[in-house]
């Protein structure tokens, strides 16, 4: 098949819920050459070509939006080519317009407008040729090896066309396409041919539906046909959830597509939602992408949060099977779904090499009881809390010396299993990559943060024997952290491998040391020191690898780039040791990357280029999600922290602890922020410029109290 190489930021993408669509900017999908866009139905591609031509020429690009995420538009115009009658049509005398939409149920619709303003009546060949692979998403990447795809077969229909295959898993997979008018073949096999006759000023609309089906051996179409419903659209949604209005309208603009981002990543398994990972690449569950994206729109969406505990959950590892990496309480990686997973070609369709999802898992349900007060959830989950913290004392760490490390035992597994998984994203300061097993320090940065939490659970639920044991162990961890620190370079090392000798190469990692509050104060401010250095810092944000460093490179996937999720945790981190300066420098540095950014979407990941006058925006990565679940969270999780919103729903109490915002905000306004079943409406505001931002109003319905604080720090309870 192929690989990633195709430039996702010259790309258009829609989606609700299992389908998506990506596309190039002017709406086609190359037909006859390998690339990785189209129509997909879970991981699956259900249409792999789509090209418009008019008397046989292409169209050309005006402009794309795709700003609801739900459908895009393409505004094209006409060469200049000769009609079947020998004139020649002028350049730009067509209006040639393409609506897309996705949803509901399985089914994408267009709607093809063509509006012509030459002076004289013209007749047009309008031909789309179509081609459909059912090539599932690993194979499209090149992933997978002993895999044969099936031929599909073309059928012809009086108004459109069908393609479908039965593949080696035995699912007939099938993608019907109809037009609102006859469509005689056209040239290729695939191809529907309209006839258009235009007097000048006329206009003609096509309208095509596709639907895509997935029929399991031995049902029956229409059992696996998905009712249509009636999903809420973008702006009900958003209506449905807190809403931020500030008195800067770009600001605005960069928090509404990152909230539709993760409306769009929205998917379902077994009827419940959770964030799929990533556009396209990654259009399913990953535990650890899906549980830090819930986390960071808790003050928008807590519903979001118990869905992904629940979905989770039930896929907790209950077996020791080394080919997947799983072990009994370990939090999933990654779930596919499509025929290489069904047919056991590949440990990803349900594989286990996360170090950090567990208890990354375990901090998401604690922050949730925080926002919701719900110790149901908790107590329903209580068999697998258990096992995680099972598996965290266990064999997730294997050499028993109390710190979380990982080694794949699958044999084409990951072999980094921290966030920066790629296989070189973990290397020495000579560029040479940690031999496993290794121990990184951010896991234990989430398993100290996830046992402080889950101390308080316990207490709240009555039994305080777990609770103290939690808390101790806690402390202990605190204290094995030294393991990592770096006395003469005066910060952490990002781990260490099979040797136990630390890395001394300066890189991110640390940061989420402050985002799990597992150091003090002085070694907080090291961190601090070290990562807002200029070989750290881009100017766009935190890069992942020093600059000057041997294994560092700006476009290296780990090794030197700024991926928004990873500094947004870090920034956060900063605002809880009190560098609120700092977290105003970094927020503000995002939201200029976010506004610079093609409809104002953060990508998963950018260049770690210095921003100069030369470079006035971030350098894209190529192949970086877009959307990606933990990066439209980062502006969310940005201004929850910058606002200081700190839920205690068990207490009914709301604490606002020294706000803070980006200079842009003057006024910022939070209206049904939900506390338990309580909600609060909040104004924030600025007596001038420079000044520090205060809390001007509070309206509370419920039962819950507003506690302004300008002075605490959350430090002293963990203390």
């Amino acid at each position: 098949m192929v690989s990633e190489g195709t430039d996702l930021a010259e790309t258009t993408v829609i989606k609700d819920e299992n389908v998506f669509v990506v596309c190039r900017r002017d709406g086609s999908l190359q037909v006859g050459e390998p690339h990785p866009l189209g129509i997909y139905l879970d991981d699956c591609r259900f249409l792999s070509g789509h090209e418009l031509t008019v008397c046989g020429a292409t169209p050309r690009l005006l402009v794309a939006s795709a700003a609801r995420g739900t459908d895009a538009l393409h505004e094209l115009t006409n060469p200049a080519f000769a009609l079947p009658d020998g004139r020649v049509l002028p350049l730009q005398s067509l209006r040639i317009r393409l609506e897309r939409r996705v949803g509901p149920g399985d089914a994408v619709a267009e709607t093809l407008l063509v509006h012509s303003y030459a002076r004289e009546r013209v007749r047009l060949d309008v031909e789309l040729a179509l081609a459909a692979d059912f090539v599932p998403m690993l194979a499209v990447r090149g992933l997978v090896t002993g895999w044969t795809p099936s031929e599909p077969e073309v059928e012809r229909l009086p108004d459109g066309v069908r393609f479908s295959a039965v593949g080696s898993d035995g699912h007939l997979r099938s993608t019907t396409v109809r037009a609102d008018r006859p469509a005689p073949p056209g040239d290729g096999p695939g191809s529907l041919r309209f006839a258009l006759d235009l007097p000048p000023g006329g206009a003609e609309t096509i309208e095509l539906r596709y639907a895509l089906d997935d029929i399991e051996p031995g049902a029956a179409a229409s059992a696996r046909a998905r009712p249509a419903g009636s999903r809420p659209s973008p702006e009900e949604w958003l209506t449905g959830r807190t809403a931020v209005v500030t008195d800067d309208e770009l600001f605005n603009r960069v928090l509404r597509r990152s909230l539709l981002d993760v409306r769009m990543l929205h998917a379902r398994l077994d009827g419940t939602g959770y964030p799929m990972a990533g556009l396209p690449w990654y259009a399913t569950l990953f535990g650890r992408d899906s549980l830090i994206c819930a986390t960071q729109l808790l003050a928008f969406d807590p519903p979001l949060a118990a869905g992904t505990l629940r979905v989770l959950g039930r896929r907790l590892g209950r077996a020791d099977d080394p080919a997947r990496d799983e072990e009994p309480g370990k939090v999933l990686h990654e779930l596919r779904v499509d025929e290489i997973a069904r047919l056991g070609l590949t440990p990803f369709g349900r594989y286990y090499g996360t170090v950090d999802a567990t208890p990354l898992y375990l901090c998401l349900l604690c922050d949730y009881v925080d926002w919701s007060g719900d110790l149901a959830l908790f107590r329903e989950l209580g068999p697998q809390v258990a096992a995680m913290l099972g598996w965290m004392a266990g064999p997730g760490d294997r050499d028993g010396d109390g710190l979380l490390d990982y080694a794949s035992r699958a044999p084409h597994g990951l072999r980094n299993q921290g966030w920066k998984d790629s296989a070189d994203g973990i290397v020495d300061e000579h560029g040479a990559p940690l031999e496993p097993p290794i121990t990184l320090v951010e896991p234990q940065a989430y398993a100290l943060r996830a046992k402080r939490g889950l101390a308080r659970l316990y207490e709240l639920d009555g039994d305080g024997s777990t609770a103290r044991r939690l808390r101790d162990e806690a402390a202990a961890l605190r204290d094995r952290l030294d393991r990592f620190w770096l006395p003469d370079a005066g910060y952490y090392a990002m781990g260490f491998g099979a040797d136990g000798r630390p890395s001394r190469a300066l890189a991110s990692n640390q940061g989420h040391l402050l985002w799990g509050r597992a150091v003090a104060q002085e070694r907080a401010a090291a961190i601090r020191d070290a990562l807002m250095s200029p070989a750290m810092f881009s100017g766009w944000g935190i890069r992942t690898l020093a600059e000057g460093e041997a294994g560092y490179n700006p476009v290296g996937y780990h090794l030197g780039t700024v991926w928004p999720h990873d500094t947004a945790m870090t920034a956060c981190g900063l605002r809880e040791y009190g560098f609120d300066a700092d977290f105003d420098r970094v927020f503000e540095a995002l939201l200029e990357a976010a506004s610079t950014a093609d409809g104002y979407r953060l990508p998963e990941l950018f260049a770690g280029f210095s921003r100069t006058e030369q470079l006035e925006t971030p350098v894209p990565y190529p192949v970086a999600c877009r959307p990606q679940a933990w990066a439209a969270g980062a502006i969310p999780s940005l201004l929850t922290c910058g606002l200081g919103l700190e839920p205690d729903a068990a207490e009914r109490r709301l604490r606002i602890r020294r706000p803070s915002l980006p200079a842009w905000l003057g006024r910022v306004d939070v209206r049904g922020l939900r506390i338990a079943d309580a909600q609060v409406d909040l104004r924030f505001e600025r007596a001038g410029a420079g000044e520090p931002a205060a809390l001007a109003d509070a309206r509370i319905s419920g039962d819950v109290e507003v506690v302004l604080d300008v002075t605490g720090s959350r430090l002293e309870a963990d203390a």
